[in-house]
């Protein structure tokens, strides 16, 4: 742990340093946080007890905060809890998806009534070779061998109405659920027996699972989940973080994100579901180029864009706190911290452990050995 020592932003580190408040009990426990965070599985996902803590230790009420990569929109749905408002932005079609979803839920009244119009939109689509043919990829199996030949016909037909074009509010939301029910290990998934995060090699007999009654059963038990009043809907922006100036309508007051961990790549353990938005084998070749975890796999120094836009967002003593990963011969944290100097004032860093994280049962989490944060003012 290093921390600088004089304003009270430093104060409020080395108070969160001595005794982290994620790490004690209820918030340690790995069920912790509002059901609407489980939307949608995805692997690398923040902790909601972490993201909990770093908003309500760091930010006051009348702030708003912004997560320029925000993957599921963890950070913003908890900012929201609190009464926050706040900005997400992710380039994953399907992470994008699912934060809208999460940070600005639809009532569950007029979701009702989409979820009629849906399905009645889903009968009338018609397929065509094209759309069968998209059924033919795939990286650890085809699309068509998760699937019963009749619910393929329901996934290809959601999947032509929802991968394109603007989506209502409703509707995102039932995208969101449909992404998260794709594949898994359990009577909710779709798919033949797979893995709940990362779509590995189905197994077990082609089953015919109703795709309509799936997902209104969990589009309602989680709109039935109820929200604190103070919960302040969020806005989530499917977009290069570099857009962020022009696409933000006020200044920010603190940005709290979890960059990509070294070797992490989220395309490839999500493909099904972003092959569910759109996405096809060149893609994955070429389209991932944009993404920030494979450029930073060249060099770090393309943070200098990522703190350059948070230098311009940000109002004078905006904060910004980074949840970075380390691994020996990859210190991310220490490239970060030198970059980052270029444009904010350094603050402090604190390291924790990782035996705490969850596995999902995969053996393989990568290079990451330690978790650490990164703090910076805005002079």
């Amino acid at each position: 742990m290093t921390i600088n020592s004089g304003s009270f932003f430093e104060q409020q580190i080395a108070t969160f340093a001595a005794e982290p408040p994620h790490t004690t009990k209820p918030y340690s426990s790995r069920a912790w946080g509002h059901g609407l965070h489980s939307l949608s599985s995805y692997q690398g996902k923040l902790k909601p007890a972490l993201a909990h803590w770093l908003v309500n230790r760091f930010t006051s009420i009348d702030e708003a905060i912004l997560d320029p990569l925000g993957g599921v929109g963890t950070v913003a749905f908890e900012a929201g809890l609190s009464g926050r408002k706040a900005y997400t932005c992710d380039l994953s079609p399907f992470a994008s998806s699912v934060a809208r979803g999460k940070v600005a839920p639809p009532s569950l009244s007029l979701l009702e009534h989409e979820l009629d119009s849906f399905f009645s939109d889903v009968e009338d689509a018609d397929l065509t070779e094209e759309d069968y043919r998209a059924a033919e990829f795939g990286l650890n199996a085809k699309v068509k061998d998760y699937y019963h030949s009749e619910t393929l016909i329901q996934v290809l037909k959601a999947r032509k109405l929802l991968m394109n074009g603007e989506l209502s509010k409703e509707r995102n939301f039932v995208k969101a659920v449909l992404l998260h029910i794709l594949h898994g290990n359990r009577p909710y998934a779709l798919s033949r027996t797979s893995h709940p995060i990362t779509p590995f090699n189905p197994t077990g007999d082609f089953e015919f699972r109703d795709m309509n009654g799936r997902i209104a059963e969990r589009c309602r038990r989680l709109l039935n989940l109820p929200l604190p009043p103070q919960f302040v809907p969020g806005t989530a922006f499917h977009s290069d973080f570099r857009n962020l100036v022009s696409l933000l309508d006020r200044t920010i007051d603190a940005v709290i994100c979890s960059p990509p961990f070294p070797g992490m790549r989220f395309d490839r353990p999500n493909w099904l579901r972003m092959w569910f938005c759109g996405w096809l084998e060149t893609d994955f070749h070429n389209t991932s180029k944009r993404f920030l975890e494979r450029q930073q796999g060249r060099t770090f120094e393309v943070y200098n864009e990522y703190f350059a836009i948070c230098n311009e967002v940000l109002n004078p003593g905006g904060r910004v706190i980074l949840h970075v990963g380390g691994s020996k011969g990859y210190d991310m944290a220490q490239a970060l911290k030198k970059i980052g100097m270029r444009y904010l004032r350094y603050s402090g860093m604190i390291s924790e452990a990782v035996d705490h994280v969850e596995k999902h049962g995969i053996v393989d989490k990568g290079l990451t050995s330690a978790h650490l944060l990164l703090f910076f003012e805005r002079a």
